[in-house]
């Protein structure tokens, strides 16, 4: 017979995968009839614009756009000219535990870019991309709380308190802000907007009420010729807030952000040099995690029928560590035949690898410094990598949740025939303890025990090593009380050699 349990019920969400993708699209492209021929490349900047991403039954979907600026020399010419190639990209990847019902969060990153002539009026663009996914299914687990009716079975239950942190939901909200830039009155009028790219970073995201609010500063970047021929770049930080539904009772939850771009574009104003129109369309993908509590049947025994059970492990997760640190980077760019300004620079961050060193996890964060600069002949591009570091102490067996975000647009100095690119990088974590604890799912009860018959009513017995008063107990086919009782005692803490005395219910 299969007895009723009561049940403590575990909503939520729960991460059935986690994976990173790394691709690469390539194409090639031809220079534009109203543009000049190639004489040199001086540089390739990717927008990566994420326009789709479902969950479907064993895999996700995901599709966008990376959109590459092609900055040249033209012939004949000591100037800047610019050029777009589109190239679509999508990816299917088998995720087997993920159903329509679940979630699927994508943050994408563009890891490189390459940019080949051919010929004058062609080159090969080739882009590497990364997708960091995340998958999510709702949760519908229930944990055994206890034996709904014990008595008449006689079944003596041992429970205790699962504590573990949660996912509690996942959310995301497509959101798009306007604004128009206007360059400072120490800049001349751009004759031509050569490039233009964004980056979004969330400084705060909390919980009030049923509404998560989250705040922080879109930074877009210009590269323009101005009217006598020259090229200047300019920053423009935007602010923007935002408030997503979020649920009740959720204040007490740990919020995690990723902010992904689906469209950016910036026109200039017609007729003026000096003011552009720009907007910014995003995904905002937030997950809460929270601490929850739930009693737990562990152990039970009857002192007057056999039983049977049957359990499965339950995942439990320990928060061990949260966090943020700055760190700040310095890349030295070889830049041959520097002899005037330097015209831009800017920094792309690559992978993010986690490696363990003693007791510590290392985070190191891939980048590559770019810049273009003038010689003699004329504009030209450079670029280096390198890597920033971040040591989190006493992490080094963790699971750790990490990103890197750059927390300013870089400065870019001329160090003799040098430039070096100077900028701070700010690392997020969190950092989880994952385990199992073994949990009862089913019990059956057999047959009744046969009475002790003619066997002492109560015998004396040692506590053996390792074992508690309820070990002592489950063994005799007693009761803890029943046991203090015979023995005098108050207290239920036993040594090992203690010796009780045991009174028998059963043969």
């Amino acid at each position: 017979m299969e007895l009723e349990l009561q049940q403590s019920p575990l909503g939520g969400w729960e991460t059935v995968c986690r994976t990173t993708l790394e691709q690469e699209e390539t194409a090639e492209a031809i220079v534009p009839d109203a543009r000049p021929d190639i004489w040199q490349v001086l540089d390739g900047q990717a927008r990566l614009l994420l326009q789709r991403k479902e969950a479907q039954e064993g895999r996700g979907e995901v599709a966008g756009l990376l959109k590459v600026t092609v900055l040249y020399q033209p012939e004949g010419s000591q100037g800047v000219e610019t050029m777009e190639v589109t190239l679509p990209f999508s990816a299917a990847p088998e995720l087997p535990k993920l159903t329509r019902r679940g979630a699927l969060h994508a943050v994408p990153r563009v890891l490189s870019v390459d940019v080949h002539l051919l010929n004058p009026r062609k080159v090969l663009v080739r882009v590497g991309y990364s997708l960091e996914l995340e998958a999510f299914q709702p949760q519908n687990r229930t944990l055994a709380a206890g034996v709904a009716d014990p008595e008449p079975w006689g079944i003596c239950q041992k429970t205790g308190r699962l504590g573990t942190l949660q996912t509690a939901w996942v959310q995301e909200k497509a959101f798009t802000y306007q604004d128009t830039l206007t360059l400072p009155a120490g800049r001349p009028a751009a004759a031509e907007l050569l490039s233009f790219r964004a980056r979004c970073t969330c400084a705060e995201a909390r919980v009030i009420g049923s509404k998560l609010v989250f705040k922080g500063e879109a930074v877009v970047h210009l590269l323009c010729r101005g009217e006598d021929g020259a090229v200047f770049a300019e920053d423009f930080p935007l602010p923007y807030s935002q408030i997503m539904d979020a649920g009740e009772g959720s204040e007490e939850g740990l919020c995690h952000m990723d902010l992904a771009f689906t469209e950016v574009t910036c026109t200039p104003e017609e007729g003026d040099g000096r003011t552009f129109q720009v907007t910014l369309a995003l995904l905002a993908q937030a997950v809460l995690r929270r601490g929850v509590e739930a009693d737990l049947l562990t152990d039970l025994y009857s002192t007057t029928h056999t039983l049977e059970t049957q359990g499965s492990p339950c995942p439990v997760c320990r928060l061990l560590d949260q966090g943020e640190a700055p760190e700040n980077g310095r890349v030295t760019v070889t830049t041959p035949g520097l002899s005037g300004r330097v015209l831009g620079g800017r920094l792309s961050l690559g992978r993010l690898t986690q490696s363990q060193e003693g007791e510590d996890a290392i985070l190191t964060q891939e980048v590559e410094a770019s810049v273009l600069y003038e010689t003699e002949e004329g504009p030209a591009g450079a670029s280096q990598r390198g890597t920033v570091v971040c040591r989190l102490t006493g992490q080094g067996g963790a699971l750790c949740l990490a990103r890197g975000e750059l927390l300013r647009e870089p400065g870019a100095a001329p160090a003799g025939e040098e430039v070096e690119v100077s900028f701070s990088l700010l690392f997020q974590w969190l950092c989880l303890e994952q385990g199992e604890v073994p949990a009862i799912d089913q019990v059956q009860v057999g047959e009744k025990l046969e009475s002790a018959g003619r066997q002492p009513s109560v015998v004396l017995r040692a506590v053996h090593p390792g074992e508690d008063l309820w070990a002592v107990a489950k063994a005799c086919r007693t009761t803890e009380a029943a046991i203090l009782e015979a023995s005098g005692l108050e207290a239920g803490a036993v040594a090992p050699g203690q010796m009780l005395l045991i009174p028998r219910t059963v043969g």
